[in-house]
């Protein structure tokens, strides 16, 4: 009997599931051993989770309520703080390939899923907690929601994209970048300026303003902290072009995305813009563009960190599957033995991290040195609390760093003796001073944990004394050590005018 072509051809749809599945649990397991503690970052948002609102001082609530949700379940231990990023990178993933997968192949979609999993990035990210994970979901969906809506008049598809933009907006305000994407399909392409330009584009609009109006109200009635927090962030003044700094931003790509996966990327996009690839890739093309030339910008004028352009590899990685697949003769190679040595690097360097002493005899102390050492340096903080001053019992437990504040607060300081956050200006620069600044009246004495070796003759203004103790000096491994400055402080007010 002859049987079809078909019944031979793989399952594409399988092999994407089984290839996601494994990789996410092959993540989840090696974040669940790892030996590191919270970073200041991360313990941040943990904190954030233990008070719930529609924001915070330097990003949108996304992040407090899902860790809020793993660890309501799972407890408040590192993995649990970090499940939602094992979790939500395989979400991604399968709404990447059933995207391809629709506008392309089931074949195309099975290889852009292998190209987020695999990128760099993404093996990072799958072992902390941040707010890109469910922003790169939001993304996603919304993409995803975008493309059907120009096929179908199904009123569904604007309430996904409406939501996925809106809750994307809520993880992290780099989901505008969207936005100028999506006008520039509204110029080119006639099906989504009649999808947008109806009733259904304006059920996009009018989710996406109920969702993200909670959040709007927090910041005018906290003084648009995280919306000023972000445009400070952007730091643009002085020098008007930083040539370096766009060097570097660019040439962190290629280890955002992998070597061999960007320039993939760059040739796909080359092609998307001169009509050789299948519609509607020159569009797929601008939501790879929006982020990579607004943060370009952005690092010429200013700075700009390598992840704050990573929305670009959701689509990216759609597009440089479809250039794979019409260019496999020339790429599979080049790909595949690519991909497999960067897979391997980051493997190993996970595992590095997890063998005892591995990491230090690697190098890799210096940038493990932020997640070592918490609980031992609560217990010589708590040993010198304890001890007092002059026969005095301390009052309160002061820091100069917001990340050293939450570090110290998650693993328990707060629980001896109150943690409080030293204003340095008369208006709070985090969320550690809008919410547990030192307030006036402090007698003390204050015990202060000073991570900055600069800001004596500040301290001394705010103190009518201040008197130096032994310095905490801990030792992280590989050479590296925690040291702080440590005093007894005594009748706090604070500053009203620097």
């Amino acid at each position: 009997m002859n049987l079809p072509d078909s019944h031979f051809a793989p399952d594409w749809t399988r092999r994407a599931v089984t290839f996601i599945l494994a990789i996410s649990a092959l993540r989840l397991g090696l974040m669940i051993i790892s030996p590191l503690n919270l970073h200041g970052d991360e313990a941040q948002y943990w904190a954030w989770a233990q008070d719930l609102d529609w924001g915070y001082f330097t990003k949108p609530p996304m992040i407090a309520w899902v860790i809020a949700a793993t660890t309501s379940v799972f407890g408040d231990s590192e993995w649990a703080v970090r499940l939602s990023s094992p979790l939500l990178h395989p979400l991604t993933a399968y709404v990447i390939f059933r995207t391809a997968r629709m506008i392309y192949d089931a074949r195309t979609g099975f290889w852009a899923a292998i190209i987020y999993l695999l990128m760099p990035a993404v093996w990072l990210s799958s072992g902390i907690v941040s707010t890109d994970v469910p922003l790169l979901l939001c993304w996603a969906v919304a993409l995803n929601g975008w493309l059907h809506m120009r096929r179908s008049p199904h009123w569904g598809y604007g309430l996904q994209m409406g939501a996925a933009i809106g809750f994307g907006l809520l993880s992290k305000y780099a989901m505008l970048f969207f936005l100028p994407a999506l006008a520039a399909a509204m110029m080119w392409d006639k099906d989504t300026r009649s999808a947008l330009m109806s009733r259904r584009g304006l059920l996009v609009l009018v989710t996406t303003a109920i969702i993200i109006t909670p959040n709007t109200l927090w910041n005018i009635q906290n003084d648009f902290a995280t919306v000023n927090h972000t445009a400070a962030n952007a730091n643009w003044g002085g020098v008007p072009f930083h040539p370096l700094e766009f060097l570097e931003f660019i040439s962190s790509q290629f280890a955002v995305f992998g070597p061999v996966s960007f320039i993939l990327l760059l040739a796909a996009l080359w092609a998307a813009l001169k009509g050789r690839l299948t519609p509607p890739s020159v569009m797929i093309a601008a939501f790879v563009l929006s982020p990579l030339l607004i943060i370009s910008f952005e690092a010429l004028v200013s700075r700009a960190n390598a992840n704050w352009a990573v929305t670009a590899y959701v689509t990216g990685s759609i597009l440089s599957a479809h250039y794979l697949m019409r260019a496999w003769d020339i790429w599979q190679q080049k790909f595949i033995i690519g991909t497999s040595v960067v897979t391997a690097a980051c493997l190993g360097i996970i595992l590095l991290v997890i063998i005892p002493g591995a990491a230090d005899h690697a190098g890799l102390s210096n940038s493990l040195k932020r997640m070592r050492g918490w609980p031992e340096t609560r217990a010589l903080i708590t040993a010198q609390y304890k001890d007092g001053h002059d026969g005095h019992i301390f009052s309160h437990i002061m820091t100069d760093n917001r990340r050293v504040f939450f570090g110290l607060n998650y693993y328990g300081l707060n629980d001896i003796a109150p943690l409080t956050m030293w204003r340095y200006k008369a208006t709070p620069q985090n969320q550690a001073e809008l919410k547990h600044a030192l307030e006036d009246g402090a007698d003390g004495p204050v015990l202060i944990i000073a991570y900055f070796d600069t800001y004596e003759p500040e301290l001394r203004e705010d103190f009518a004394r201040l008197e130096p103790l032994t310095p905490i000096a801990l030792e992280l491994g590989g050479g590296k050590r925690r040291q702080y400055k440590v005093w007894a402080g005594y009748h706090y007010t604070r500053t009203q005018t620097r």
